[in-house]
């Protein structure tokens, strides 16, 4: 079953994800950088990064939680996405293999945040630990930052994300049911993701950020143009090419998102 022959139900399912997908990922990075500094946190020793999640855990746990479904939603939309370009062979296989790569390596890195660092972080600030008893928290909650965090969830994911892109992009240019813009720009901003992985390899460049603020909501636009694309192409046929009018709310939404970086 392909594009072709998958009713308006599934493009209408597809969309909610795709636009869902991105305001939870950018909901949940937004209240972090609020209340726990995030991402500058990771490079705090552990025991101050355990003493302000334990100060603003009522509000770090469920953003947490959000990102970790994340990984799900990401899964899903893989899986959607799938279906709907079938047809595109072997790409849409190693897309839909490297998409549900990508969401459970995303739910694996920041469900750790829900689960573990919650008892690693009441370990560490309780009275009647000893000294020796911290530095064995401040370890293993160092040793499943480096683990589950950046090498799972930073590292192998972004790889797989990366992949999952350009696959996808690949798979949106062969089956001609989308804009071909969308799948050319999929796989231009591929490599984006790799770079990032080689962050946890030990390159540390200014580039960095900037990738990470302005490239990212880069990423944001792709899927909501896939979801618009998915809501108003006809059943079984070929969506229309974006217009001017998807251009130019385009550039204000990613104004929008990248005025942080901008203004702070």
């Amino acid at each position: 079953m392909n594009g072709t022959d998958i009713g308006k139900r599934h493009d209408y399912g597809t969309t909610l994800l795709l636009a869902g997908h991105i305001v939870l990922l950018f909901t949940g990075f937004t209240v972090l950088a609020a209340v726990f500094d995030f991402p500058d946190v990771l490079r705090l020793p552990a025991p101050e990064r355990l003493a302000l999640f334990e100060a603003g855990k009522a509000v770090i746990v469920p953003a947490y939680w959000v990102l970790a479904m994340t990984g799900i939603t990401q899964v899903l939309l893989t899986v959607l996405l799938y279906r709907t370009l079938g047809a595109a062979g072997t790409a849409g296989l190693l897309a839909l293999v490297f998409g549900i790569l990508t969401g459970f390596g995303q739910a694996m890195g920041f469900g750790r945040w829900a689960i573990l660092v919650p008892w690693l972080a009441a370990q560490m600030s309780d009275p009647a630990t000893t000294e020796a008893g911290r530095e064995a928290v401040a370890l293993i909650e160092g040793a499943f930052n480096r683990y589950a965090g950046m090498l799972v969830g930073e590292h192998l994911s972004n790889i797989c994300w990366g992949f999952w892109l350009f696959f996808t992009g690949l798979s949106v240019r062969r089956t001609g049911l989308l804009d071909d813009r969308i799948g050319r720009a999929m796989m231009a901003l591929s490599p984006l993701m790799w770079l990032l992985a080689a962050e946890q390899l030990g390159f540390d460049a200014p580039i960095l950020g900037l990738l990470t603020d302005f490239g990212f909501p880069l990423l944001a636009l792709i899927h909501f143009a896939l979801a618009w694309q998915l809501a108003r192409r006809p059943q079984g046929g070929t969506a229309k090419p974006l217009g001017a009018g998807a251009a130019m709310v385009g550039i204000v939404l990613y104004m929008a998102m990248i005025w942080p970086a901008v203004a702070g």
